[in-house]
């Protein structure tokens, strides 16, 4: 157990109320600290803090601000042994994918240092005798509402970038995950960031993300969550007309072809769905099998799931942790009902584990639902947990409108040894990113984000910089004299 407090200003402070909440460990169901409950009046004074520090931070020489970036990207691997343990114990993520995600935010962090003085404008040939030309100047403000599935990895994505472009910030963590967070924000204050330049507020999200999002000066609001939340987010920054970037849901395809090498296509599957416990949103949920390979793929697919390690994430030996929250595992456990009671057929999985080591925590068991109509809920929705989704095949053409037919557009996965083919394919489905043979591909240097209701605008790559920069034109008149009369000007 340890408390923690939040960073505001370049203090570390306890919530105005002077409540806390606990947060708990999904593998125990133990808590494992403290963190301060805040509110209102505490995003009021760290956005209060976060504008003073601003034109200080923006005037700072772009390589000194990369120069910082670099020196957080050292401090996550000087203690990233901790910050993995406390990840993994906090969130449930198993002890070798926590130590991936440490080392992976570093990257994050090196990236965007390397991109600080790298931001520039245009000159724009325009009539006349006059030079115009753009400036990216930063957005001032800026606000971070970070997800629990990957708090440290999501949050780096958009801080990196608005800290190296000159922004200040103010991040919201999720009340499942606030610790891991605080002891990141440790390392970025220990890295030389000044006072106020990145602050935390934790609490819960109507009490302390809501005024975070609906204040009058954040300019610019980052956001990764469902769709239902995300709508209130776009609602609050209308009020005060801020930028906003959405990464929603997703219920991502995974679409196998006869002619794939099906060895690899069903690794894929296996990661796709129980990557996280299947609790992130480009999680392959759906699998689209052409009927020509569909038993045999089941079958296999089933036995492999069954023989998934499940258990504590500090098990070297664990492959898949627990599920966050009690409140997730009883939604997993409702849309397997709910998909069984449709028609689906349950082939593996479909309930807790019988270890009694594991009955204190959120466990449950990788499960395979076969014979899934399209219009069912459990492919419609997203459901966020280890539970895959069989769909067969035989037509292109209907398989494109099967992958299609969701709200989301997040992600979708191609498996074919033919590249026409995967291209061809590739172009019809609605989706930012497609991945041919492979399941995930999310690197720092490309863009990330969804079509339809999966998200707005993209993290990543050099897309990112249009969420944290705003476009000033400058004309300057090079000749001796304007038009002499108005019917002559430009307009």
């Amino acid at each position: 157990m340890a408390d923690y407090k939040m960073l505001i200003g370049g203090r570390w402070v306890e919530a105005a109320s002077g409540e806390r909440f606990t947060s708990i460990s999904p593998a125990t169901g133990e808590p494992v600290g403290t963190a301060p409950r805040g509110g209102a009046e505490d995003v009021y004074r760290a956005v209060r803090e976060a504008k003073r520090a601003f034109e200080a931070w923006r005037r700072t020489d772009a390589d000194e601000r990369g120069r910082i970036l670099l020196k957080i990207a050292g401090r996550l691997r000087e203690r990233s042994e901790d910050l993995a343990r406390l990840l993994a114990v906090e969130s449930g993520h198993y002890i070798g994918k926590a130590r991936a995600l440490v080392e992976g935010t570093a990257k994050v962090f090196e990236f965007h240092a390397g991109l600080a003085d790298k931001v520039r404008g245009d000159v724009i040939p325009v009539p006349g005798e006059r030079i115009s030309f753009t400036r990216l100047e930063p957005l001032g403000v800026t606000a971070h509402i970070v997800p629990w599935n990957y708090p440290l990895f999501v949050m780096a994505r958009s801080c990196a970038p608005a800290l190296a472009l000159g922004n200040t910030v103010v991040v919201k963590p999720s009340e499942e995950t606030p610790l891991v967070t605080l002891e990141l924000a440790r390392m970025i204050q220990e890295a030389g960031v000044p006072d106020g330049v990145f602050n935390v507020v934790t609490g819960y999200g109507p009490e302390a993300g809501a005024p975070l999002a609906s204040h009058p000066d954040v300019e610019g609001i980052t956001f990764t969550g469902s769709v239902e939340t995300g709508r209130k987010v776009m609602q609050m920054a209308a009020g005060h007309v801020a930028k906003v970037c959405l990464e929603l849901g997703g219920k991502t395809p995974l679409i196998v072809f006869p002619d794939a090498d099906l060895g690899q296509a069903l690794e894929a599957a296996l990661q796709g769905i129980l990557s996280r416990a299947g609790q992130i949103c480009i999680a392959t949920s759906r699998l689209l099998l052409h009927r020509e390979v569909h038993d045999r793929f089941v079958d296999e697919l089933a036995e492999r799931m069954r023989e998934v390690k499940v258990g504590d994430p500090l098990d070297e030996e664990t492959q898949m942790g627990p599920i966050v929250s009690q409140r997730q595992l009883d939604k997993i456990v409702r849309y397997v009902r709910i998909g069984t009671e449709e028609g689906a057929k349950l082939v593996a999985g479909g309930r807790r584990p019988d270890d009694p080591a594991l009955q204190k925590g959120f466990y449950y068991l990788p499960t395979l639902l076969a014979e899934v109509d399209p219009g069912m809920r459990v492919a419609q929705d997203e459901i966020f947990g280890p539970v895959l989704c069989v769909i067969p095949w035989e037509d292109e053409g209907e398989m494109i409108g099967m992958a299609n037919g969701v709200r989301y557009g997040l992600a979708a996965s191609i498996w074919t040894r033919n590249i026409k083919k995967a291209l061809r394919v590739a172009g019809e489905l609605e989706a930012g990113a497609v991945f041919v043979n492979d399941w995930i591909a999310e690197y720092v240097q490309a863009p990330h984000g969804g079509y339809k209701k999966s998200g707005i605008l993209r993290e990543n790559g050099l897309e990112c910089i249009v969420n944290y920069t705003r476009v000033k034109n400058t004309v300057v008149q090079l000749g001796e004299r304007l038009e002499e009369t108005w019917f002559e000007a430009p307009l």
